[in-house]
């Protein structure tokens, strides 16, 4: 099997994603991010890093971060393509609505239709 190149740009872009996700409900609830950052005992830069993408974060920490916005921690994630058994008409209705996601997993499993 031939490693896909795009999938470390993918990963990035998913986990920029991610970030945003995070920053923006913060900033939604007005909350400071050296606020947020104490609560989990990490830096405020360390947040930045997270929130910018460029850190990952483990399944702990986004479930710590959910509980200090008052949010599901599925607010951070994209849609997934849908388990990503979909048909060719259910794909190009998801990429009418987000391009990432369906390139995303074409990128990470290929094309289920090729």
């Amino acid at each position: 099997m031939t490693k896909n190149p795009n999938i470390n740009q993918t990963d990035i872009e998913i986990r920029e994603t991610i970030g945003l996700r995070i920053k923006q409900v913060r900033q939604q609830r007005h909350l400071p991010a050296k606020t947020i950052a104490g609560k989990l005992g990490i830096t405020r830069s360390a947040l930045t890093l997270i929130e910018g993408g460029r850190n990952n974060v483990n399944a702990v920490t986004l479930w710590k971060i959910a509980c200090l916005l008052g949010c599901g921690i599925e607010e951070f994630f994209p849609d997934p393509a849908g388990g990503y058994s979909l048909s060719k008409r259910d794909l190009a209705l998801l990429e009418r609505e987000d391009k990432k996601v369906v390139r995303w997993a074409k990128d990470l499993f290929g094309d289920p239709h090729n």
